[in-house]
């Protein structure tokens, strides 16, 4: 057997194994619909660069328990949303994609996120994303709130919202299945 599909196995055996999250049916009918349209808008405000992603945390998160996965969801929502409530005045990004951007994140999927956790699980804080968001933060602080500096992160926030829909996909097909 070669390793790729060592990996495949090893996927549906820890898929399998979840358990499904009585908690909230939201994620399998709207969570998808409202990631897309973020995803769109997030993709409207404008160009380019890179900075680390955290793999192995999403690594890590897509073969935990279901309810971990849907906390994880909203942790990441919550710093992506703090994250763009800081000094946007020299992003140069369609100002109704942002608004409508954060309309969504915020308003949308972040209530509804955290009414699927647990109250005392919404305590417990994932530390290597709050070190990844916080870098981010000092990132932007270090470069003065640059038009550039945005960029980044916006690519970088595309990233995490194209990850946690495999995530989310994933928990639809868990909790559905």
């Amino acid at each position: 057997m070669n390793a790729k599909h060592m990996w495949i196995c090893l996927f549906l055996v820890f898929y399998s194994a979840q358990s499904p999250c009585t908690a909230c049916t939201w994620i399998t009918s709207q969570y998808r619909i409202l990631s897309r349209e973020c995803l769109s808008q997030l993709q409207k405000m404008f160009s380019q660069v890179y900075k680390p992603f955290p793999t192995s945390l999403y690594t890590r998160i897509i073969t935990a328990k279901t309810e971990n996965q849907v906390r994880f969801l909203a942790e990441v929502t919550e710093q992506i949303t703090e994250l763009f409530n800081v000094n946007l005045d020299s992003a140069k990004w369609d100002s109704g994609a942002l608004d409508n951007f954060l309309n969504i994140l915020n308003t949308r999927m972040l209530n509804e996120l955290k009414n699927c956790v647990k109250t005392k699980e919404q305590r417990h804080t994932n530390m290597t994303l709050k070190k990844h968001f916080r870098k981010l933060k000092r990132i932007l602080k270090k470069a003065n709130y640059s038009a550039d500096s945005w960029e980044q992160i916006r690519r970088l926030v595309r990233n995490h919202l194209t990850r946690m829909d495999i995530i989310a996909s994933n928990l639809k097909s868990a909790l559905t299945g």
